[in-house]
């Protein structure tokens, strides 16, 4: 637990240079300087990612590794909804305890399982400062195997032993796919937090008993994906489904799905969201949304009336071009900036800038990208 003078100091020092603060750490002989300084640099970072934790002064960053690899508070959250009412849940990856955290707002109690003692003395400090009082921490290597839970979650570490980042999902710690089986004789449900990089048809080969995955974005970005796998799933003959904010689908809606090519550029232009674009919806969106794909790589879409609901971003088309030297040069002298975007497209966005000189700006977006096998250049704005 944090005394109060270093709390005072961490505070009232927040948005102090920390190289100076410990320079000058003989001046402050009370305080331990390495203490309030790590703290000090963790609540500049807990401030956006976790700002719950961030309005709470008592809160402890035991190292700055734990505060990296932790979920968001606004990921963490999204996972309350794999807790059904009176559920017993088991974190297998206690780690900062963020998850712990969200998860214990629905559950009627919490199993935190860490084998690192400094984080299980921090959580215990942490959950106390936070209000919480359903977790029950463990310090040990693994869960234990004497209960029986409702759901289980896991975050594996996606470092090895020697710090080095690894991507298969075999060479995280701990091995979910190793562990799958006594974990679900022990609970019937199963949420596993994985890479936003892992492939996501690769994973339900993996996992099929993964009833559902979810693409998880904050701020714009894809943040992490959840497999929710449960008991015997397999055997119940239903598909597996995909989630990316409010758009869900099957794989199979995906595969059968009848794309609509476009010939020509309509009045607006749509992109969809990362998440949509990580859950590989390319086809689909044409079905549900009425909208024409510009090329068979290019993952952009026409259309020559508005999709309000369209989950993405939509522009409207103020002229199209074909690519070639003369239209360079044309695009320099017309606009002096300009946000770029290269889709399926010989050169990629950096090189793009740089060859047309254009400072990156403006009201306007340039698209450029490939329809009906022509390289093409779109100017839209939004």
């Amino acid at each position: 637990m944090i005394d109060g003078a270093t709390i005072d100091f961490v505070l009232a020092h927040e948005k102090d240079d920390t190289s100076s603060l410990l320079f000058a750490a003989a001046s402050y002989r009370d305080i331990d300087m390495k203490t309030a300084v790590r703290l000090i640099e963790a609540r500049r970072k807990a401030a956006s990612k976790l700002p719950s934790w961030y309005a709470c002064s008592s809160i402890d960053y035991p190292s700055s590794l734990s505060l990296e690899q932790c979920s968001s508070e606004a990921t963490a959250l999204y996972k309350q909804r794999f807790v059904r009412e009176g559920d017993v849940v088991a974190d297998i990856t206690g780690g900062l305890g963020v998850d712990s955290w969200a998860l214990s707002g629905k559950a009627s109690r919490l199993c935190y399982f860490e084998r690192q003692e400094l984080l299980c003395e921090a959580a215990r400090s942490n959950f106390a400062a936070l209000g919480v009082s359903n977790v029950e921490i463990a310090c040990r290597d693994s869960i234990d195997s004497s209960r029986s839970y409702d759901l289980v979650f896991a975050d594996p570490a996606r470092r090895s032993k020697t710090s080095r980042r690894v991507y298969a999902l075999e060479d995280c710690e701990p091995d979910i796919l190793q562990l799958k089986p006594l974990l679900l004789s022990l609970a019937p449900r199963l949420l596993v937090k994985i890479s936003p990089m892992a492939d996501i048809s690769q994973m339900l080969r993996l996992f099929p008993d993964c009833s559902e995955v979810h693409v998880v974005s904050s701020a714009g970005e894809v943040k992490e994906l959840l497999l929710y796998i449960v008991r015997d799933f397999e055997k119940s003959g239903t598909a597996p489904r995909i989630f990316a904010g409010d758009f869900s689908f099957a794989p199979e809606d995906e595969h059968n799905a009848k794309p609509r090519y476009a010939s020509s550029i309509g009045r607006y232009i749509y992109s969809p969201n990362k998440a949509v674009l990580k859950s590989g919806a390319f086809k689909l969106l044409c079905e549900r949304y009425g909208v024409e794909k510009l090329d068979v790589s290019t993952h952009l879409y026409t259309s020559d009336r508005q999709i309000p609901d369209f989950p993405g971003k939509r522009w409207t088309v103020v002229g199209v071009e074909k690519w070639n030297k003369e239209t360079a040069s044309s695009l320099r002298q017309r606009y002096s900036s300009l946000e770029l975007t290269a889709l399926n497209f010989p050169l990629d966005t950096a090189a793009l800038r740089r060859r047309l000189k254009i400072a990156d700006g403006g009201d306007e977006h340039l698209f450029a990208t490939t329809v009906a096998s022509q390289k093409m250049i779109i100017i839209a704005r939004q």
